[in-house]
């Protein structure tokens, strides 16, 4: 956020998505991981851009981390 707070004034959920995803994986559902992104954002100063597409109306949680 704060690399992102330097250069602009918004948070693009997608582009967090990604990001994050790529780097972390987190067992979290993507809405939560939006919500959380989102969250942070304000707190920091800067607006959310909600522009990740979603594939499905249910929540997204990645290969392997199922109960």
């Amino acid at each position: 956020m704060e690399a992102r707070k330097k250069r602009y004034d918004y948070v693009s959920t997608e582009q967090a998505y990604r990001a994050i995803r790529q780097v972390l994986k987190p067992a979290i559902p993507d809405r939560e991981l939006d919500d959380m992104v989102a969250s942070l954002a304000v707190k920091k100063g800067l607006a959310v851009v909600f522009d990740r597409q979603t594939k499905s109306s249910a929540d997204h949680v990645p290969r392997g981390t199922r109960p």
